[in-house]
């Protein structure tokens, strides 16, 4: 074939039948596959996700959180539902046993109040402050600090904890332990000797080692700190039951002592350890 003629007679027919009239004959394309994108596909997905949570907001609120649960008031006691109980006469510790022990667990006396705010800001004694809380009150102290050995604190706060326990099933639940007496110095300990017959001017009693407090069985605290008006049978069931728990941590720990003083309506614990 020569400047596009054909050259022989058959190949020319031949040629003629299989081209198409008005068409060039060109191989067919190649089509391509379409690879899918996980991006696209992930937006295609969103879209509606989206618009269910569009109208699910627009439809209604979000559902509130559940009330708390209310509590029944506790009922009432009256005095004939008290326990009878006779635990104060087994505070009897005698001062004589333990007054050594007291002094070799807690701190050298000081001799007045301006003594123990240089020790305290020099960080030569080792005493914790003792704060009103859930279920202690201290009250203000004429004569004397707040503050005991870390022994001491730990018996304090741990008996304060028992009792909160054993009354807790009562209408005095919410009562709080009067904490009337902690620290002295030797010059506390002389001044209160002078008007308080149940006190020793002794410059070296355990109230002046850090280790000894008194907490009050005639006058237990509410909440607020206010006094609570206590009829008969419910302030001789709050005082036994707190000689209960005080006989309790002796019997278990023979180096706490324990006394009913009773000029002063007090227990008298000395923690020697």
């Amino acid at each position: 074939m020569a400047g596009g003629k054909c050259t022989g007679a058959l190949l020319c027919r031949v040629s003629r039948v299989n081209r198409p009239t008005g068409a060039t004959q060109d191989p067919a394309p190649h089509k391509k596959r379409r690879r899918l994108s996980w991006r696209k596909v992930g937006a295609v997905l969103l879209i509606p996700a989206t618009l269910i949570v569009l109208l699910v907001r627009a439809g209604g609120k979000e559902p509130a959180p559940p009330a708390p649960v209310a509590t029944a008031p506790r009922a009432a006691m009256s005095c004939s539902e008290y326990p009878y109980k006779n635990h104060s006469p087994k505070l009897n510790a005698k001062l004589p046993a333990y007054k050594q022990s007291s002094a070799k667990a807690g701190i050298k006396p000081l001799k007045d109040d301006d003594a123990l705010r240089k020790a305290l800001a020099a960080g030569s004694i080792n005493l914790v402050r003792i704060e009103s809380d859930a279920r202690i009150w201290v009250a203000p102290m004429d004569h004397g600090s707040p503050y005991l050995t870390a022994n001491a604190a730990a018996a304090l706060h741990a008996i304060a904890k028992d009792f909160k326990a054993r009354i807790a099933v009562t209408d005095l639940a919410d009562t709080r332990i009067r904490v009337t007496s902690l620290l002295r110095t030797k010059d506390d300990q002389r001044k209160l000797g002078r008007g308080n017959v149940n006190a020793t001017r002794d410059e070296l009693a355990p109230h002046t080692h850090g280790t000894s407090m008194d907490l009050s069985y005639m006058k237990f605290v509410d909440q607020q700190g206010g006094m609570l008006d206590l009829q008969a049978c419910q302030q001789v069931y709050l005082a036994e039951t707190l000689a209960e728990v005080i006989a309790e941590h002796g019997a278990r720990d023979k180096r706490i002592h324990a006394t009913k003083e009773k000029q002063q309506a007090c227990y008298h614990i000395s923690v020697c350890r």
